[in-house]
């Protein structure tokens, strides 16, 4: 039996990995390094189990600044792709779902041809929901939604965070909704979003319209306006979607 898979041994990723790691075209950008680890894993370069490369040897591999490192590898933990066991390392977690899985590997494609596709399923789905939401929220699911704006405003400096939180908008609003099939399909589609969403943070104004736009489908919802909601909510999607376009685009010029 291998050494490294006895029982209570860790399983450290493969040496073999070495060869796929290069150092990254934009190392100012985590997203970077969230795609060459996403790749390695979806390679099967590093499986489920694995424990990867510490912090410091990555950061030396890539050639960036090892708070990169620790911000891509926090993003992929709220992904649900990486675990990390403070004390041991960051570990690479089973797939929760085939849903998630696909909506993962489909994610690291996301380019300028497909978002289109991205913003057709983000405002069918969560404009629908938006507009459910405003029929059944109660003063306290409202209360909740203006809480979660005021922790997004307080955690700006830290973007795992920050994305975190927005994620987690988007999804309480389905969950008011009450339908959960529509709560696990947003879910999904905040998994493509907390990939690639967080490269417009490094646009100065973005996390203040988001705040201005997320305020905005909350007083609409408090007012149990449908109509309203669902027009607040259609703005949101339609103003986040071109501001990854441009910086997709501004990346893709470079």
């Amino acid at each position: 039996m291998d050494e490294l898979a006895k029982p209570g041994r860790r399983r450290l990723a493969p040496r073999s990995a070495d060869d796929h790691i290069r150092p990254v075209a934009r190392a100012t950008l985590p997203q970077e390094i969230v795609d060459a680890i996403a790749g390695l894993i979806m390679k099967r370069i590093w499986k489920p189990g694995d424990m990867i490369p510490s912090e410091k040897e990555l950061a030396a591999r890539f050639q960036v600044g090892r708070s990169t490192v620790r911000e891509a590898v926090k993003s992929l933990a709220v992904l649900g792709v990486l675990e990390a066991r403070p004390g041991e390392g960051s570990f690479v977690r089973e797939p929760t779902s085939e849903l998630l899985s696909g909506a993962f590997r489909w994610g690291l494609l996301l380019s300028e041809r497909n978002l289109d596709d991205l913003f057709d399923v983000r405002t069918t789905i969560e404009v629908t929901c938006a507009g459910r939401a405003a029929k059944r929220c109660t003063a306290q699911d409202a209360a909740a939604l203006a809480e979660n704006i005021t922790l997004m405003r307080d955690h700006q400096s830290d973007d795992p965070a920050f994305t975190k939180i927005d994620s987690d908008f988007h999804i309480r609003i389905a969950e008011i909704g009450g339908n959960a099939l529509f709560s696990s399909v947003v879910s999904t589609i905040q998994t493509i979003v907390r990939m690639w969403y967080p490269a417009t943070y490094y646009v100065p104004e973005t996390k203040a319209v988001t705040f201005s736009e997320h305020d905005a489908i909350v007083r609409a919802l408090r007012r149990k306006d449908v109509p309203g909601s669902e027009e607040a909510m259609l703005a949101h999607l339609t103003a986040a979607a071109g501001r990854l376009r441009r910086v997709m685009g501004k990346a893709d010029a470079a």
